[in-house]
């Protein structure tokens, strides 16, 4: 490895010259226009639209703004972008980064399509500033994701999704332009059993409920949101009908080899075709790569320990590890199959 190549390799927190040069216009803008409106927009404890159209105008408040920072090759775009912005005020700030909880929540487990379609009228232009909302928690479910009430159920003959339920805490709640919602869809099966919607402008049955009055970041709107027989359409749903059923399958899949395994292993059946290290193999790498789709479908929100799903993510690795790794049970599988001494 060359000089130069370790160089690029070490550890550092030493901004490059692109984020020194974002971190110092977002200062300029909290200092010059943030902070001088601060105490009007606390006081008005309203959305300080003319900040954003301000920060739209400049390019601040745009989905290319939040692309670049999120994609920054350091990592810290984002949180000296938003340090700066909070620096400025943190009401007024969140109401600029609140449009991001849907973003993130989209783009991180939407379909290509989705992304494309849904994304620009979140944030929309200079000449017309859209929001964006996230509608997790609920009046009896913060912390508890498993214990979200609102349903969403399915009209196979009219290709649409109902949903009917009360969101709160919500930024943008109510007055957002696109409203990003996670609903139960099979309640039996708890946040396995849940999935994300995204709400277009103007549908009906959605409306804002109690506008809460805060102790602080009150220039940020947050707002209960009623959803009273939503429809929306089939491609509405977060990364598409086939990629919850991708889920349900594969772990049906992996319960079924377990239990022939187990059925043979009782019955004393040889495993001839290494039936013990297929159930192994399959559930294992199941296990993992549907709570981490799990987290995707959360967004933000499942990277966090406020919800279980990110436990169950660390917790799933392992079974691709002990008793036999998959890399293992892979070799099993091929001797079995060929032969041969698979190595």
């Amino acid at each position: 490895m060359s000089v130069g190549a370790e160089a690029d390799c070490r550890f550092s927190l030493d901004l490059n010259p692109a984020v020194r040069e974002m971190r110092d216009w977002v200062h300029g803008f909290a200092r010059d226009v943030i902070r001088p409106a601060a105490p009007e927009w606390d006081e008005r404890e309203e959305t300080p639209r003319p900040i954003l159209e301000q920060a739209a105008k400049i390019g601040l408040y745009s989905l290319d703004f939040f692309a670049q920072q999120w994609l920054e090759p350091s990592g810290l775009g984002i949180p000296v972008a938003w340090e700066e912005l909070f620096w400025g005020d943190a009401g007024i700030a969140l109401s600029i980064v609140g449009t991001g909880l849907a973003a993130v929540a989209v783009s991180g487990n939407g379909t290509h399509e989705q992304i494309a379609e849904w994304l620009p009228p979140m944030f929309g232009d200079a000449d017309d500033v859209r929001l964006g909302a996230f509608c997790v928690s609920e009046p009896d479910a913060g912390s508890d994701v498993a214990a979200i009430r609102t349903r969403a159920v399915y009209r196979e003959a009219t290709d649409e999704w109902v949903l009917n339920g009360t969101k709160s805490w919500v930024t943008n709640g109510g007055i957002a332009n696109v409203h990003v919602v996670v609903a139960s869809v099979d309640p039996a099966l708890g946040s396995r059993g849940q999935a994300t919607f995204i709400v277009p402008p103007g549908t009906p049955g959605l409306t804002q409920g109690q506008k809460f009055r805060k102790h602080g970041i009150r220039a940020s709107h947050t707002a209960e949101v009623v959803l009273d027989d939503v429809r929306v359409p089939g491609r509405c749903l977060v990364g598409g009908k086939e990629r919850l059923d991708d889920m349900n399958a594969a772990v049906d899949a992996a319960r079924l080899l377990t239990w022939r395994a187990a059925w043979m292993a009782r019955q004393r059946k040889p495993f001839d075709h290494a039936e013990g290290s297929m159930c192994k193999l399959v559930a294992g790498e199941t296990a993992v790569r549907v709570t981490e789709q799990a987290i995707q479908i959360l967004g933000g929100y499942g990277y966090t320990r406020d919800y279980p799903v990110e436990r169950w993510h660390r917790d799933a690795k392992i079974f691709t590890i002990f008793e036999g790794t998959s890399e293992i049970q892979r070799m099993i599988i091929g001797r079995a199959a060929t032969g041969l001494d698979v190595r």
